[in-house]
């Protein structure tokens, strides 16, 4: 039970509309809290101490109540809003639920109160960045308010339009890379996102692993893990690189580094026109061990559709890069579309990698050529087998 704006006076078009309310909550992003909730446990687990929190757009709160209620890994914690409304709502549902003077609750400036807590003494061991639209202008702050060894940077990006490729002059101006419109826009999204995060921390020496990533429906998300130190940024800095994408023939390619020169502007596969993305990020989008251990609170707490949806990214995390839409691609094709069960499996027994993907349930992540993944599919379609 918490204080939060009505989403019946606050809708447009029968659809509630978060930032009309006086106090910015978002009941769509329970998913969110609920991972949010498994991941500090989780951290504090590994990192054998509780921690140093800081929410510097906390809302009505509801972020900073679950995590001191849920979990047992919270020292201290500072709960923030600009909004001095938002920091009223936040006081009474801390002392609604027992815990005045429980938390240190601010009315500040998001960057404002990152930067003076950016003192040695002062830093945090998890700060959780969750605004309304981009992160971009506070990623310098935060960064520098993190303690120097093992802190984690949460980092939650709403404006899908720009990262997704509808709008790539403004995602060019915010995130510094050129996105991609097309199958798999969210994870080039996620890529995106971690490839900001990782070049913004590197400016101060400070190095960030993606340590769980991912889409869920209007956002996405990535939790890191920071230490100081030039040579592991530069080392980070390493695995950003470019995407060159055809859309004739499907072929997509992940290269690390800058060869921006070396990417090929013609398909060397068909000849079609190559389209270029990035910079982005180009290594693993989960940490298998930590997500493991992530899963295995989940299981102790949540249940339900969070359990599911943390198991799938596990069962995903070793998966090859990128994913190709089987409904597109049979659609293309002229051909009907086989259960995407049926696709994993027949590829598997190709001897390729074959796997399901959080970030769509009509599409496959497979290491199979595109001209390899067609032909099955045709064969399938012509078929009985399902």
């Amino acid at each position: 039970m918490f204080y939060a704006p009505d989403v019946s006076l606050y809708a447009e078009k029968g659809s509630y509309v978060p930032s009309r309310a006086p106090v910015f909550y978002n009941p769509k992003m329970a998913l969110s809290r609920d991972v949010a909730v498994c991941v500090l446990q989780a951290y504090s687990k590994e990192a054998s101490r509780r921690l140093r929190v800081c929410i510097p757009m906390a809302g009505c709160g509801v972020r900073a109540l679950r995590f001191m209620l849920e979990t047992d890994g919270v020292e201290s914690i500072v709960v923030n809003d600009l909004n001095p409304a938002a920091v009223s709502l936040i006081e009474k549902n801390f002392e609604l639920h027992g815990l005045k003077g429980k938390a240190t609750i601010c009315c500040d400036d998001a960057n404002t109160l990152l930067s003076s807590s950016a003192s040695r003494g002062d830093r945090f061991d998890l700060v959780d960045l969750d605004p309304f639209g981009s992160p971009a202008p506070f990623l310098e702050s935060t960064i520098r308010a993190l303690k120097p060894k093992g802190a984690m940077l949460c980092v939650t990006a709403t404006d899908l339009p720009l990262l997704c490729g509808s709008q790539p002059k403004a995602c060019l101006r915010r995130y510094g890379s050129m996105p991609l419109k097309g199958e798999y826009c969210h994870e080039v999204a996620v890529r995106i996102l971690i490839a900001h995060a990782v070049s913004v921390a590197a400016k101060y020496d400070y190095a960030l692993q993606p340590m769980l990533s991912y889409y869920f429906g209007h956002h996405v998300r990535v939790y890191f893990k920071g230490k100081l130190g030039a040579k592991s940024a530069d080392e980070k800095l390493g695995t950003i690189g470019y995407l060159a994408h055809c859309d004739r023939c499907l072929s997509r390619k992940l290269v690390n580094g800058f060869p921006v020169s070396e990417l090929a502007r013609k398909c060397p596969s068909c000849g079609g026109e190559v389209k270029i993305a990035g910079p982005l990020w180009c290594g693993p989008l989960q940490d298998e061990v930590f997500l493991r251990e992530t899963v295995k609170i989940a299981e102790e707490k949540e249940g339900g559709r969070t359990l599911t949806f943390l198991r799938l990214l596990l069962m995903e995390a070793s998966a090859p890069p990128l994913y190709y839409n089987v409904h597109r691609i049979c659609s293309a094709a002229c051909v009907p579309c086989p259960p995407i069960k049926k696709v994993i499996e027949s590829l598997r027994e190709r001897g390729f990698s074959a796997f399901k993907t959080h970030f769509s349930p009509i599409s496959v992540k497979t290491d199979a050529p595109p001209g390899e993944l067609l032909t099955l599919l045709k064969e399938l379609s012509s078929s009985s087998k399902f």
